[in-house]
Order: structure tokens, then sequence, then C-alpha cells
């Protein structure tokens, strides 16, 4: 949903279009993304562990054939407990990807539970550090801290932004709630939502 409404936004795809067919079927835009080049959507979503693996081969081809784009790949802490993530992790830092940025939404919360008692991921600043990257923390809900982090230069490492926010900030029955990762808003949720963060 992130993904549309950014494309919405930027023009790339008719308001419309998103209002009226996200996650139907037969839609252009289904819930999980799938690789649609007339979108310019390159590759598809859900496959957890996934997104590094891809994103660090399109470093490695953007090095090899000299093409001057940057790959910058999200996930949430959840996602890192996927051992793919980690190899993805040994293998940028082994071909000096400092063309890839790797932004971890660090909440403390995934689908089914806290990381702390699924997969504890405290000190992963000095984990990934001792892997190699070049570690910035953040507050994820300052869009400064977001955007000096995003154009500050490594040296010549892959770049991990570690972004602490909190799940469903803004929204008190939502905040630090991890059932909420699959709920659905009904109506008056909805409502009380949009109040709670300025929308109405």
């Amino acid at each position: 949903m992130a993904l549309y409404t950014a494309m919405a936004e930027s023009g790339m795809l008719e308001r419309d279009e998103l209002n009226a067919t996200y996650g139907l079927d037969d839609s252009r835009l289904p819930a999980v993304t799938e690789a649609n080049p007339q979108l310019g959507i390159e590759c598809s979503g859900g496959i957890l562990g996934i997104g590094l693996s891809m994103g660090a081969g399109m470093a490695l081809l953007a090095k090899e054939r000299n093409y001057s784009y940057h790959t910058y790949v999200i996930v949430g802490d959840g996602e890192i407990d996927e051992g793919s993530v980690w190899e993805s992790i040994m293998f940028s830092s082994q071909r000096k990807l400092d063309n890839l940025t790797l932004i971890i939404d660090l909440n403390g919360l995934q689908a089914d539970g806290s990381t702390e008692s699924i997969m504890d991921w405290h000190s992963l600043g000095d984990r990934l550090r001792a892997f190699g990257w070049f570690v910035i923390e953040i507050d994820g809900h300052n869009c400064v801290e977001i955007l000096s982090a995003l154009e500050k230069e490594t040296d010549g490492t892959p770049k991990a932004i570690i972004a602490h926010t909190v799940k469903g900030k803004g929204i008190s029955f939502m905040e630090n709630d991890f059932e909420w990762h699959h709920k659905a808003l009904i109506k008056d949720e909805l409502e009380t939502a949009k109040a709670e963060v300025g929308l109405v």
C-alpha cells in the first residue's frame, strides 16, 4: 500500500485506480506487489528475506557494469530473523557494495509478537558493524534524521540505517500492538485514527 500511495503521489499511478482496484482479483495492484514493468515495479514482494538478496544482486550488477543507480532495501526487524538476510549482509560487505543502503524498521514487533521474545536484536548496530557495514541509528519518525542518514557517504562499505520506530505511532489503539500487523480497520476505527492523526 505504501508503494502504491507513493506512486500515486508522484504521478506514476492514477489515484482513481488505486482507490477502486487495490487488492481486488485481477487488479494491477494486488495487496502483495507483483513485478509489473508497465507500472515500473521491478520485482515481486511478500517473500521474507528476499529483498536484501535481490538488492545486493542489483547493487553488484551496477558495480560490475558501471551503472550509476543506488539500491535501497527496506526490511522490518522481524524479517531479519531470516538466514538469507545475514548471507546477504556478509556478501554485501565482502563485495564492498557502497551503492547499497539497507533501512531497518526497528519497532520491536513482528507479525506474531515482540522481537525480544522471538529473536532478540539488541545491539543490532554492533552486529552489523562487526559484519563490515557503515551503521547509522536514527529516530525513524524524524524526517530530518532520515534525509541526513540517506545523504551520508560511507567509506566504501554498504550502509545500514537503523530506524527506531513505534508501530502504529500516533494512533492510540494501534501503538505497540503487534496484532495490527494483519488487522484491518473497521469504519469507526478508521474515523478515530484519522482524527488522531489530524486528517479530519
